[in-house]
């Protein structure tokens, strides 16, 4: 007799609805708000499958948590599942049923108590994650016979705006406008800027994704085209705030640029990879000022497991915080290749053909002013 075969769950809403019907639990539309809310509606995992930050034996990643009402960034162990109905199983086992000597958050009379018990044995350490939910759930699936709140969305926070310092295009695919048909890409002119809301680089050429303030959508850009606007005038911190993506890393490099607008890539507090961007980003200011002219950034910060996620390579020194992918903005690639070749002792990347030029400081390399310096490595991407 053949086997049954698991039931698989589509990674939406309404999958994590149905694998928490199936698997039990009372408030189902609850489930499916702590998965909104822990995976960024399932866009990304702290373990394998997990979707719920359950901690245990498996993955480890940098965390933020909660201590005496202020936020913390540590690294923690995560369970791995094998998929995503596993993982709703064993959460709803676990924390709406009965379990050992513990009550399931099931007992509660309504799924906003329901969410409130959660916080009350001890699932989450943020304040607010009990109102959180809440409005998740009413947003999407209110309850029968329970009051409905209705919020108006808050606009995304804006991280900064682009401007394109030439004529090129918003893409629905990161491939050259040339191939793409007349409905996806919209003409840029010269001079256009967006507010962006999101933004997720690609390692494999320097296009990026982004989300444009004021509904605008979700395109690809070719950041060579593009200048990102930074705010100018402000003074340089007395140590950098690495959850402050606004936060001046040197004089003409910001966190956001660092981090490429990602809070998971934020260095832990204690972390040696933090001296280490900071004499990266050094070198890239050293660079910078000897250039003369703005240069974009389109990676830095890549820890694991989000430099595998991208598509870099095992090993990258982008992990360790030693790598930057840049680009000159206002002046040709050929050329900017041609005199950083010149002048960089540690690791070079030819990446002309993708959009950037990786430069690394291994074995102690980095800038050299005047033409006479010999890159420690080279290739070809």
């Amino acid at each position: 007799m053949a086997s049954s075969k698991p039931k698989g769950y589509t990674n939406n809403w309404l999958g994590v609805l149905a694998a928490a019907k199936d698997a039990g639990a009372k408030f189902p539309e609850l489930v499916a708000a702590q998965w909104a809310l822990e995976s960024g509606f399932g866009q990304h995992t702290s373990g394998e499958y997990n979707y719920f930050g359950l901690k245990g034996s498996g993955t480890t990643r940098l965390t933020t948590e909660y201590v005496n009402g202020a936020r913390v960034h540590i690294e923690a162990e995560f369970m791995d599942f094998a998929d995503l109905g596993e993982c709703v199983r064993y959460l709803v086992t676990r924390w709406y049923k009965d379990w050992d000597q513990y009550e399931g958050v099931n007992r509660a009379p309504t799924r906003a108590a329901a969410a409130k018990e959660l916080v009350k044995q001890g699932y989450a350490t943020d304040p607010r994650y009990a109102e959180k939910l809440i409005k998740l759930m009413n947003e999407h699936l209110p309850e029968v016979g329970e009051p409905t709140v209705v919020t108006k969305a808050k606009p995304k926070a804006l991280l900064f705006q682009i401007e394109a310092h030439q004529a090129t295009w918003l893409k629905k695919e990161p491939k050259p406008a040339t191939e793409l048909g007349d409905s996806e890409k919209v003409a840029v002119v010269k001079g256009k800027t967006y507010g962006v809301c999101a933004y997720n680089e690609s390692v494999q050429d320097a296009h990026a994704k982004v989300e444009l303030a004021a509904g605008a959508g979700t395109w690809y850009v070719y950041e060579p085209h593009w200048s990102k606007v930074q705010a100018s005038g402000e003074a340089m911190p007395a140590s950098v705030d690495w959850a402050d993506f606004g936060c001046l890393v040197t004089p003409n490099l910001t966190v956001g640029e660092v981090l490429q607008w990602d809070k998971r890539r934020i260095p832990g507090p204690n972390s040696s990879v933090r001296a280490r961007l900071l004499r990266t980003a050094a070198a890239f200011q050293q660079v910078r000022e000897a250039w003369g002219q703005p240069l974009g950034v389109t990676s830095f910060y890549r820890p694991e497991p989000i430099n595998g996620q991208v598509g870099g390579v095992p090993g990258s020194r982008h992990t360790t915080g030693e790598a930057m992918d840049i680009y000159p903005t206002n002046r040709s690639m050929e050329e900017f290749y041609r005199w950083i070749r010149a002048r960089w002792s540690g690791g070079l990347g030819d990446g002309r053909a993708r959009g950037f030029i990786h430069l690394d400081t291994r074995g102690g390399g980095g800038f050299v002013p005047g033409a006479g310096a010999a890159p420690a490595a080279e290739w070809l991407y």
